[in-house]
């Protein structure tokens, strides 16, 4: 291989490196803003009703998840939140099986966010409606 190869080749690389991180950033984005609308949709049209913690996932180390379950209207929906690790007074992790407030938008149940009282400490999730008031 000569120099003017190697130049090709090294910018080819280069551009296909900053192509990535692009498309890494676009998504990120893209998730905050689906995070934003969803949060928001909940503050302006919010309604409550109560939710059950179904699962607790332990995805790597130091990351963990709970799913919960809540009803609108007889549907059934389900949400994830991530959490650090922890136990509820009855030594269940991540309260599974207990019951809390959820609170959802009424135009669009799907978005949810789940109030766990004492245990919000714990949450992971970032709230953005809050950080932008």
């Amino acid at each position: 291989m000569n120099l003017k190869s190697n130049l090709k080749k090294l910018k080819n690389d280069e551009f296909s490196g900053k192509l990535i991180l692009a498309l890494i950033l676009i998504v990120v984005i893209i998730g905050i803003i689906y995070q934003y609308y969803g949060q928001n949709e909940i503050e302006n049209n919010k309604e409550n009703t109560t939710g059950e913690v179904i699962e607790f996932l332990h995805k790597t180390n130091l990351d963990y998840a709970i799913i919960y379950e809540y009803f609108v209207e007889g549907k059934r929906y389900t949400n994830q939140i991530g959490i650090s690790f922890f136990k509820c007074e009855n030594g269940k992790k991540g309260c599974l099986g207990e019951k809390f407030t959820v609170y959802y938008s009424k135009k669009n149940p799907k978005f949810s966010k789940i109030d766990l009282g004492k245990y919000n400490e714990f949450q992971n999730t970032v709230d953005f409606t809050k950080i932008l008031e």
